[in-house]
């Protein structure tokens, strides 16, 4: 298994600011994010329209892409 560490910043809804993670690189951006919020405890929280942005790019990753497919990721501070 090959993995992602990420730092992850959370809308000011989440009752969390940042969480560093390791993540499964093969995941996709959308199993990404719901392993994310299982592993935070708020995947209540989740509406269906959560994803993955990139700051220092300005974009927001696609959600069907594997995440090992996003080379900026490999030395990414924060997402």
């Amino acid at each position: 298994m090959s993995a992602l560490v990420l730092r992850i910043k959370f809308p000011p809804t989440y009752p969390l600011i940042y969480k560093t993670l390791r993540v499964d690189a093969q995941f996709t951006v959308n199993e990404a994010v719901k392993y994310i919020a299982q592993t935070v405890n708020v995947s209540q929280l989740l509406v269906g329209t959560e994803g993955l942005f990139v700051p220092d790019e300005k974009r927001w990753l696609e959600d069907d892409k594997p995440l090992k497919e996003f080379p900026s990721l490999q030395d990414v501070v924060c997402i």
